[in-house]
C-alpha cells in the first residue's frame, strides 16, 4: 500500500527506481568560534532529516550542537509492512523514531512539536510553527538554521510550508535571527548518477520530485564514511516507513546521489545596493 505522504523524499526515488564545511559559507574574518556553533534543522516529519542526515552527523562529532525540529506527529504515514494505523498508535512508534535517529546521528534529541501531520497549511498549525520556532530560535540560539527549499523536493504540502514559515520567521531579522538560513535541494547534475543505479528506469526526473539547478545549490557540505554510516543507521530507525529491502537500496541511492557531500543553498546573500533591475 502507497502511504499517506508517498511522495516524500527518498520514498519517491525508491518507487522510481527501485527494482567545504558550513561555517565557510560566511567570510573567514567572521567565523564563529567552534564553541559558539550551534544548528537547528527544521523538517516537517520523523524521517525528513535524512535528506541532510550526513552533515548533521559531522558536525555533531566536530563538537557543534545540532539541533532537530519536527513539526508534525507523521500519524497518517501508514506503511503496510508496519502494521500499525493510522492515528495515535503510530505517532507514538514515529516519536520512537525520531529519537533513535538522532541518537544515531550523536545529535540532541528531537523537539517535537506534534502539530497533525500533512495539516500544516491549516492557520492554526502555520501559527504554531512560527511560534515554536520563534522560541526555538531565542532558546537555542543557533548559528545556522537548515530547512526545505521552497519546492520541499517532493512537493509536499507540508515540506513547502515549514520552508515557508521557518524563513518568515528568520527574514523578521532581530537579535535571535541565525547568521545562515540554507535549504536542502536535490541537484539535477546527480540524476545520471542515480540513473546508473537501475539503467531501466532512465536519467529522467523521478516522478513527484522537485529538482534544481547545480547552480542554485553552491554550498557543498562534505562528510566522512563515518557519518555516511551514522546516516544509515539512523534511516535505519524509521522501520515504521520503510521496508529492509527499502532501507538498503535508499542508503545506497543516498550516497550515490550525494557523492560524499550534500548539496545546500542559501537563504539569501547581500548584493549590495541595487538601483536598477538590469544591471
Amino acid at each position: 500500500m502507497i502511504r499517506h505522504h508517498a511522495a516524500r523524499w527518498f520514498g519517491a526515488m525508491v518507487m522510481a527506481w527501485c527494482g567545504a564545511g558550513i561555517a565557510g559559507a560566511v567570510p573567514d574574518d567572521q567565523a564563529v568560534p567552534a564553541t559558539a556553533r550551534t544548528i537547528l534543522a527544521v523538517f516537517a516529519h520523523p524521517d525528513d532529516e535524512q535528506v541532510v542526515s550526513p552533515i548533521l552527523s559531522r558536525y555533531a562529532h566536530e563538537g557543534v550542537k545540532v539541533h532537530l525540529a519536527i513539526a508534525t506527529d507523521g500519524q497518517k504515514g501508514v506503511r503496510e509492512h508496519a502494521g500499525i494505523p493510522a492515528g495515535s498508535a503510530l505517532a507514538t512508534a514515529r516519536a520512537a523514531e525520531a529519537r533513535c535517529a538522532c541518537e544515531k546521528l550523536g545529535i540532541e534529541p528531537p523537539v517535537l512539536m506534534g502539530l497533525e501531520d500533512g495539516a500544516l497549511q491549516a492557520e492554526a498549525n502555520k501559527r504554531a510553527v512560527l511560534e515554536q520556532v520563534a522560541r526555538l530560535l531565542t532558546e537555542l540560539k543557533p548559528t545556522v538554521v537548515i530547512t526545505w527549499g521552497p519546492d520541499g523536493v517532493t512537493g509536499h504540502t507540508d515540506h513547502r510550508m515549514v520552508s515557508n514559515l521557518v524563513t518568515e520567521i528568520v527574514q523578521r531579522g532581530g537579535p535571535d535571527a541565525p547568521r545562515q538560513l540554507f535549504y536542502a535541494g536535490f541537484s539535477d547534475e546527480r540524476l545520471s548518477a542515480l540513473a546508473e543505479l537501475n539503467p531501466s528506469a532512465g536519467a529522467g526526473v523521478p516522478p513527484g520530485i522537485a529538482v534544481s539547478s547545480g547552480r542554485f545549490l553552491p554550498v557543498r557540505i562534505s562528510y566522512s564514511d563515518q557519518d555516511a554510516k551514522a546516516a544509515a543507521e539512523s534511516l535505519a530507525c524509521h522501520r515504521s516507513q520503510y521496508t529492509p529491502q527499502e532501507l538498503v537500496t535508499m542508503s545506497r541511492m543516498a550516497r550515490t546521489m550525494e557523492a560524499g557531500a550534500v548539496r545546500l543553498r542559501p537563504w539569501f546573500v547581500d548584493p549590495g545596493p541595487v538601483t536598477d533591475l538590469f544591471k
